[in-house]
């Protein structure tokens, strides 16, 4: 999944490699303007029939699944910038619709990781 983003990223890296920031506006100045990234999402999401929503979604999805295909929930909250897992667990994983039996799989496997935390941390 990363790799697609990764590969992106470097494709245009090198149309911009010579400017201090990868992606630049039509003056070759640092491009960070909220409102014409959330123009042009709205743009994409009217073109492929999809619903309105924030632009701000894409981080819940983009977390929501690192979860629900069992990434390292510690990796996917510093990935996020939390200060620890138990926001991350709280905010993303109510958006997961799985079965009971999934989800305490799940909750075994962290368990495991927080005892192996205690134990490093002691």
């Amino acid at each position: 999944m990363l790799i697609l983003a990764e590969e992106a990223l470097l494709r245009q890296k090198e149309l911009t490699f010579k400017y201090e920031y990868i992606f630049i506006n039509q003056s070759k100045r640092p491009f960070y303007s909220h409102d014409i990234i959330g123009l042009n999402f709205r743009k994409i999401l009217k073109k492929n029939g999809i619903k309105e929503r924030p632009i701000y979604n894409l981080r819940h999805v983009f977390a929501s699944q690192l979860i629900s295909k069992g990434a390292d929930i510690a990796w996917v909250s510093k990935m996020l910038g939390h200060k620890d897992i138990t926001i991350t667990l709280k905010v993303y994983t109510k958006f997961i619709k799985e079965d009971d039996e999934v989800r305490i799989k799940k909750i075994a496997q962290m368990d495991k990781f927080m005892v192996k935390l205690e134990n490093r941390d002691n």
